[in-house]
This record gives structure tokens, C-alpha cells and sequence, in this order.
């Protein structure tokens, strides 16, 4: 007979099949599944590799001209596995991370404070918006910016959003970092891993006032890197 805790986990996982399931519900249902996994194992919830994949992400940024001084944000910043890199390293209050999954945010803060990095003023701020239109973050400016295995979980129709919408939170000479798996077109690769064409984000890149670049990026699952920065007046 299940005990009691495992008829609620359960009944969660039934829970985010059919949200999952229902059509234009899909956020919702990742947020919720990602919170089911945190409460499972924090640092696989955001795709394992701990310490490769948050050191490689760091060593990207810095050797793209990342400083301490520099006002950074972290798109999707789960419980930290880069984070825990970026904050160590910037300026006291110079980090800030967000996302939707509540136990990835309520993960991050325990990581903080597990690891003594209190001192460095990190912001960690739970988006309740399902959409990205960086609502929690309208006010501030950012000089370097990363979605690290962002856009990996999301439809064209969520990086088109992000693409419209960041500008207004970059400074003029800020870069926006992002990783995406790449294909011809785009691909289901299951229920949240999605691979989009570069010639998608080259689209998005021209319709809102960006250049792209590419950049060299070894990721353990082949995660392609891309960098827009706003066209110069």
C-alpha cells in the first residue's frame, strides 16, 4: 500500500501531465514540474552537471569582458548552479536572478546562505508572470545578461516576448547571452525540450533592434551560445 507522502507526489505528477496536456497552459505546467523536481533534487531539477555546467557558464561571460562592477542578470536562475559563480565573483549587489518556480528561488536563497555569500547582496525575485516581459525587473538596468538553459524549455512564441521586451532593461553597451539547442526547424524534442533554427533568432535579433553573434560554448549536450547586443545608433 503507498504511504500517505507518496500518493501526494503522486497526484502532483497527475497533476502536471494534465497541465502539461491542456493547451496554452504550458508555463504553467513547466513551473509546476520544475517545482516537483526541486523538491526532488535541486541540482538536477536544472539539468545536472553542477559543477561543469555552472562553471562553464561563468568562464563564458568572463572571458567576454564580465568585471565585478558590472550589473548582471540571470534569466531563469533555478536554484543557483551558475549563480553561485556570478555572485561570488561580482560586486556586492551587482546579481540579480529570477524565476517562476517558487522552490527554485526558495532553493537559491538556502544556497546563499549555505555558502556564506549573504555578504555579496545577491536579489533573488520570484516572477509570479508567466510571461517574459521582465515585469519583475522593469526597473532596473543590466550590462550583462544570461538565459542559461532557458529558451531550451520554451515555444517560439515565449523567445519572441523576451526578444521584444528585454531591450528595455539593458543598458546601451549590455550583452544578452543565451543558449539554445539547434536545429533546421523547429523540433519537439519531448514535453519541455524544445530545438529552434538560428535563422529564428537572427529573425528575432532584426525585428527588435539587435546584432547577433555566435560564441564558442563546450556544452556537455551541445547547447549552442548566441550574444545580441542593441545595433548602435
Amino acid at each position: 500500500m503507498q504511504q500517505p507522502s507518496q500518493l501526494m507526489r503522486r497526484f502532483r505528477e497527475w497533476r502536471v501531465e494534465k497541465l502539461y496536456a491542456s493547451s496554452g497552459k504550458y508555463l504553467k505546467a513547466y513551473r509546476a514540474h520544475t517545482d516537483l523536481r526541486m523538491l526532488d533534487n535541486p541540482q538536477e531539477a536544472i539539468g545536472g552537471k553542477w559543477d561543469e555546467v555552472g562553471r562553464l557558464q561563468f568562464d563564458c561571460l568572463v572571458a567576454h569582458g564580465l568585471q565585478p562592477h558590472h550589473r548582471f542578470l540571470d534569466i531563469g536562475c533555478g536554484s543557483l548552479r551558475g549563480g553561485r559563480h556570478f555572485i561570488g565573483y561580482l560586486d556586492s549587489g551587482c546579481y540579480t536572478g529570477f524565476d517562476i518556480s517558487k522552490q527554485a528561488i526558495r532553493q537559491a536563497r538556502a544556497l546563499v546562505a549555505d555558502e556564506k555569500l549573504t555578504t555579496k547582496s545577491p536579489t533573488l525575485l520570484l516572477s509570479k508572470s508567466l510571461q517574459l516581459d521582465f515585469r519583475a525587473v522593469r526597473k532596473l538596468q543590466f550590462d550583462y545578461l544570461l538565459a542559461q538553459s532557458v529558451f531550451t524549455h520554451l515555444y517560439p512564441e515565449h523567445i519572441a516576448e523576451c526578444f521584444n521586451r528585454v531591450s528595455s532593461i539593458m543598458s546601451s553597451d549590455a550583452a544578452f547571452f543565451f543558449t539554445f539547442f539547434e536545429s533546421e526547424r523547429f523540433e519537439k524534442k519531448n514535453v519541455k525540450t524544445f530545438r529552434h533554427p538560428f535563422s529564428f533568432f537572427e529573425q528575432q535579433a532584426a525585428c527588435n533592434g539587435f546584432i547577433l553573434e555566435r560564441s564558442q560554448y563546450n556544452h556537455p549536450q551541445q547547447q549552442q551560445m548566441a550574444i545580441a547586443r542593441k545595433v548602435r545608433d
